[in-house]
């Protein structure tokens, strides 16, 4: 009998490696330059020892460092959010089983709003602490109350919906029904809605 279930973190819990490869793969696109794709995959699951700032810096003269990296921000960086109507209690303890709290931005719960999904006031919070408008977020939502709190905040939500989850009826505002979250990358989301 399996007593532990031991999971990877990039690239499994979450897909840091294919949107890593796409950013970059754009941000040397801008210097009509071929991304060296191998020589990054080789270091996928160990210590990275390609640097791909050096390699497009070998390729364009001039180009420098400090330049690179905020282009490639641009095109990477997302601010990862969790907005839950669970308790912060709740998420805190799993967040500590899982170790997965620096990998989020911000986090809302059900003790930081007065109303829970399906209103929409813990999007709302999120919005306004990044200051941003309902246009400039996707939600991911694998419930029907989830969705119709992101559609009332005005924000696209893809719906992924979970086993228990896949037979309940969502609401026909959502932008994307996916049957998991590996078919389709988030470039191809992001362009899909």
């Amino acid at each position: 009998m399996i007593k532990c279930m031991i999971l990877d973190f990039d690239g499994l819990v979450i897909d840091t490696e294919t949107s890593e490869i796409e950013s970059f793969e754009k941000l040397y696109e801008t210097y009509q330059v071929q991304f060296p794709v191998k020589k990054w995959l080789e270091g996928i699951g160990s210590a990275l020892s390609f640097d791909p700032y050096e390699s497009l810096m070998s390729e364009v003269p001039g180009v420098k460092r400090e330049e690179l990296r905020p282009q490639w921000a641009q095109v990477f960086e997302l601010n990862i959010t969790l907005a839950s109507s669970s308790s912060k209690r709740w998420i805190d303890r799993h967040m500590e089983q899982l170790d997965i709290r620096q990998y989020f931005d911000f986090i809302c719960t059900a003790d930081d709003v007065e109303h829970v999904k399906p209103e929409p006031d813990l999007y709302l919070k999120v919005l306004a602490h990044f200051n941003i408008k309902s246009h400039e977020a996707v939600v991911f939502e694998d419930s029907p109350n989830g969705a119709l709190a992101a559609i009332r905040a005005g924000i696209q939500c893809v719906a992924v919906p979970n086993p228990t989850t896949e037979s309940l009826g969502f609401d026909p505002g959502i932008a994307l029904r996916l049957s998991s979250k590996e078919e389709m990358s988030l470039d191809e989301v992001l362009s899909k809605i």
